[in-house]
C-alpha cells in the first residue's frame, strides 16, 4: 500500500477531537458495562496518557471490550489507523508481564505494544525561506506523512514518515497545493518533500547540554538487560529511569537464529547525530528485513554501531527485541542524547568525541 492511501486510512485530528469529546460528554464507559468473570468488579480508572493519539503499527490489532486479552474483541484495526487515546491502565491480563499498559480508545481498550503514542499537530508554522547553507532540524509531529518525490500531493511516495521522527530540512517550496513544502533528508541518500505544516521545527535550545554542572567523570549511563531498564546517574544519584529494548534473537533467511544481543560491559560514548536513517547490511537491491529513516537521538556506545535512539516501529518496552540497540521513546532518547558527552553543536549533523575519555560512560550487565 503506498503512503497516500495509509494516509487516507487515519481520521483528521479534527473528526478525532469530536468524536473523542462527544464520547467524554455522553457515557464514557459505556463500552466496559458488561462484566468479564475473571476482572475485578470495580470499573477500571484510566490514568491520564503520556499522548493524545495513537497509531496502530502492525496489520491487524484489536480493540477489546475490557483491558483484558481474555476480553472479547470489540473491533480489529488496520496498520497506520490512528485512533484517540483517552486514558491508559495496567492490568495483569495482558498479552505479557513485561508490558501491562493498555490504552483506553474509542469503543474499548487496547493494548499498547504495537500502538504508537503520538500528537497530531498538523498546523506547525512554516519557515519561508532556507539560506542553502543553513543547518535546520525537525520533527514530525503528526501520526504519519506521505514522504514525495516532489512538493505536490499527487506525486509518488515511496516514503512515509513517522511521528517523532528527525529530519535535517534542506529546502522550502510552494508546491503544485500552493501549501509549503519542506525537502529533507534521511542522512544518506533519500531527499525527499514533506508537508511542511506536519514538520515542527527543533530550536538550538533543545539540544543545550543538560547537567552541564556536574563533572564528566561523575555521569553515568546503566543498561540493566534482565529488567529492560535503562538509569543515569549523577554521581551515586539516579536522575533518570526508562524503559527500553535492547538486543534480541532473530531468525535469518537460512533458518538460523542469530543473536544481537546488546554487548555487556564498560563503554562509552563516541558519537551522535540527531538522524539517522538505519537499515540491515545486505546487498544492494536485495529486500531488506528493515530500514528507518528518521531515527531520533542517536548516541553511539560501541564500534559495532549499537546506540541508544528513538523508535517509531514498536511500543512494546520491557523485553529484547532490536538488533542491538537500546530502543527507547524518542523523548528519552532525546534526554540521553542531551545529558551525555560529547555535547553535540546544533549545525553539526554528526558529532564526535575528540578522544575516548571524553565520552559518558555506559555500563551494560
Amino acid at each position: 500500500m503506498d503512503a497516500h492511501k495509509q494516509e487516507a486510512q487515519s481520521l483528521s485530528r479534527r473528526s478525532i477531537l469530536k468524536l473523542g469529546a462527544a464520547i467524554a460528554v455522553g457515557a464514557p464507559l459505556a463500552w466496559f458495562s458488561r462484566r468479564h468473570p475473571s476482572l475485578a468488579q470495580t470499573e477500571p480508572v484510566p490514568q491520564p496518557a503520556r499522548r493524545a493519539f495513537g497509531r496502530v503499527i502492525v496489520p491487524r490489532w484489536q480493540v477489546r471490550e475490557l483491558p483484558s486479552i481474555k476480553a472479547p474483541v470489540v473491533r480489529q484495526m488496520a496498520r497506520n489507523e490512528v485512533i484517540p487515546i483517552l486514558g491508559q491502565i495496567e492490568s495483569d491480563e495482558s498479552p505479557a508481564p513485561y508490558n501491562k499498559i493498555w490504552y483506553r480508545t474509542v469503543g474499548g481498550w487496547t493494548h499498547s505494544a504495537q500502538v504508537q503514542p503520538c500528537d497530531n499537530n498538523a498546523e506547525n508554522a512554516p519557515l519561508t525561506q532556507i539560506d542553502k547553507d543553513a543547518v535546520i532540524w525537525g520533527e514530525l509531529t503528526v501520526p504519519l506523512s506521505a514522504a514525495r518525490v516532489r512538493p505536490d500531493p499527487k506525486a509518488r511516495a515511496p516514503w512515509t514518515h513517522y511521528f517523532g521522527t528527525t529530519h535535517q530540512i534542506l529546502e522550502v517550496a510552494e508546491g503544485a497545493d500552493k501549501e509549503l513544502w519542506y525537502r529533507v533528508s534521511d542522512g544518506i541518500q533519500r531527499n525527499l518533500w514533506v508537508l511542511a505544516r506536519h514538520i515542527r521545527i527543533i530550536p538550538p535550545e533543545e539540544f543545550a547540554p543538560l547537567s552541564p554542572h556536574v563533572p564528566a567523570e561523575l555521569k553515568r549511563v546503566e543498561v540493566d538487560l534482565r529488567a529492560q531498564r535503562v538509569y543515569a546517574y549523577e554521581d551515586d544519584r539516579l536522575v533518570f529511569e526508562a524503559r527500553c529494548a535492547t538486543g534480541a534473537s532473530f531468525r535469518q533467511p537460512d533458518g538460523t537464529i542469530k543473536s544481537f544481543r546488546t554487548t555487556p560491559g564498560t563503554h562509552r560514548i563516541f558519537a551522535k547525530t540527531p538522524s539517522q536513517r538505519m537499515f540491515d547490511g545486505v546487498g544492494e537491491g536485495q529486500p531488506r528485513t528493515y530500514d528507518l529513516p528518521g531515527i531520533a537521538w542517536v548516541s553511539y556506545f560501541t564500534a559495532s554501531g549499537i546506540s541508544f535512539h528513538g523508535t517509531y516501529w514498536h511500543n512494546d518496552y520491557g523485553k529484547p527485541r532490536s538488533h542491538g540497540c537500546v530502543n527507547l521513546l524518542p523523548e528519552d532518547a532525546q534526554w540521553i542524547y542531551r545529558w551525555t558527552l560529547p555535547a553535540t553543536p546544533y549545525e553539526q549533523r554528526w558529532t564526535r568525541a575528540a578522544r575516548r575519555e571524553e565520552g559518558t560512560v555506559v555500563r551494560v550487565f
